[in-house]
């Protein structure tokens, strides 16, 4: 093996080089000498032999390696099996092992390492490959400080290899099943949180349907209530007209009756003392008309809320959407009128030319009422503490071109002889009230949230109404809200309806 330029040590037994050539024989010792120098090498051989060590003494000079009888054991060969040179231990060496044993003995020469040790596989004689871990130190220099030779032991180490084997590969096993039992785990969590989300999503499919169905027989118990109503009421207005004719006729006779009787008997005269006949006169007439005005407004109030509550069995239909927005005007008219405790609410109505609109009118009415209403009560909350403020709601339609929409999105229906001929109707309702916290605005559309205190709201207005307007009609809802100023619900639906399946992916805010 080629030996590089070591690194200088401070020897620590100075010798010559010749002197370090040849090993020591008896025949060169005196005979106590021999009888000592036998006795140690007997005492070395036991204590090698207990311990499982091969002991091996090599010149680094000439390269002469001595190898002891249990070294050789360890491999399986006899005495003269191995000959005394360092070719001897490299060809007994694995080739795959040969480069990093040389790289090792290299540091250790260069002063890199403090000690020599190697783990190496070397042949034994029956042919198998055993570990040995390979020990070593300089322990003679020459007088410039060069290393002489070294001493060492070797050790079988194969059967502490095959227990770091195996346990190397119980741990890899181990680490596999709990990587495994940890995927399992995993996998449950997964579909328990799964089967959590599917239980909540049946809940609240249970609650939406139960709240449809509340809805449905609500608005036929509303329609059925506004007929009966408009039947006594249409009487009663129809026959107000004439019954005011019938009164100023009876009026005007007693009128002439005065005129031309102007003594009555005293009997009438005496009746027409209690009466007051003047005041009479007066005062039914301005009765009449007051009960007509009411019938009137009787009248208003049915229309509207047969118009809101009439689902036209759940078919689609062309209607004009400024109908139903005056009819839930005229519902909450009770609530924007004035109060003793606070001011009328103003609607400001800017209404543009709307074409009819193909959709679900009790739905939209639905939507328009929810949205009308949460104004109201926003309005309602800034007059508890803001005097001088002045409520108002703004309500502001028109048509757009499609590619006016609210989101700049791509739509899959258009085409070269659809472009110019696609438009939207645009819906905004807007109020001036305190405004929306924008971490409010992010939640105000899930269900079952609410602001309002307990038993004022549901919190399904908004979700009810972002389903009708996007899942129902393929439309969009977003909200414009800042605080100090007010909130706006933009509603953006097409003039022609659309069949749902071919429009399922539909965009989003």
């Amino acid at each position: 093996m080629h030996i590089e330029e070591p690194a200088t040590h401070k020897p620590e037994a100075p010798l010559s080089v010749q002197d370090s050539q040849s090993f020591p024989e008896s025949k060169d010792l005196s005979p106590e000498d021999l009888d000592l120098c036998q006795c140690s090498q007997a005492a070395l051989q036991m204590a090698l032999i207990a311990s499982g060590l091969g002991l091996w003494d090599w010149n680094l000079i000439t390269n002469k390696t001595y190898y002891d009888p249990q070294w050789k054991g360890i491999l399986g060969y006899g005495l003269d099996e191995i000959a005394h040179e360092h070719k001897s231990f490299e060809r007994l060496v694995h080739p795959q092992d040969l480069p990093r044993i040389r790289q090792v003995l290299h540091d250790y020469l260069q002063g890199c390492t403090p000690v020599f040790e190697v783990e190496l596989r070397m042949l034994t004689k029956s042919g198998e490959w055993k570990w040995i871990l390979a020990c070593g130190k300089v322990f003679q220099w020459d007088e410039s400080g060069k290393p002489v030779r070294m001493a060492g032991t070797h050790k079988d180490i194969s059967q502490d290899k095959a227990i770091a084997t195996q346990q190397y590969q119980l741990l890899e096993q181990l680490q596999r099943e709990i990587a495994q039992h940890q995927s399992t785990e995993d996998q449950v969590k997964e579909k328990s949180q799964q089967l959590e989300t599917t239980l909540e999503e049946l809940k609240y499919t249970q609650r939406q349907l139960l709240q449809n169905q509340k809805m449905a027989n609500l608005g036929q118990l509303v329609a059925d209530m506004a007929n009966e109503i408009n039947n006594p009421v249409s009487f009663i207005y129809g026959n107000l007209h004439p019954a005011s004719q019938y009164a100023e006729d009876l009026i005007r006779i007693i009128e002439l009756y005065q005129h031309y009787y102007p003594k009555p008997t005293p009997v009438i005269a005496l009746h027409l003392q209690c009466l007051d006949l003047s005041f009479v006169k007066t005062d039914f007439l301005k009765l009449l008309w007051s009960m007509r005005a009411g019938s009137e407004r009787v009248k208003e109030i049915v229309f509207a809320l047969r118009n809101f509550s009439t689902s036209d069995e759940g078919q689609m239909k062309k209607v004009d959407l400024h109908e139903g927005l005056d009819s839930v005007l005229r519902i909450l008219q009770h609530r924007l009128k004035e109060k003793p405790d606070r001011d009328r609410i103003e609607v400001i109505r800017e209404f543009g030319e709307l074409p009819l609109v193909e959709c679900y009118p009790g739905d939209l009415n639905q939507v328009f009422m929810n949205i009308l209403t949460n104004a109201i009560d926003a309005l309602e909350e800034r007059m508890k503490y803001d005097y001088s403020f002045t409520p108002k709601i703004f309500i502001h339609t028109e048509i757009v071109r499609s590619h006016l929409s609210l989101v700049n999105s791509n739509d899959i229906w258009s085409n070269n002889k659809q472009i110019g001929k696609k438009h939207k109707v645009i819906i905004r309702i807007s109020d001036n009230g305190q405004g929306i916290l924008p971490h409010i605005q992010r939640q105000m559309f899930e269900p079952f949230f609410t602001t309002k205190p307990v038993g004022k709201g549901k919190g399904l207005g908004l979700s009810i109404s972002r389903e009708i307007i996007v899942e129902k009609h393929q439309g969009k809802i977003k909200c414009n809200s800042k605080l100090g100023q007010g909130t706006e619900l933009i509603i953006e639906m097409n003039t022609t309806a659309r069949h749902y399946a071919a429009i399922r992916k539909h965009a989003s805010f």
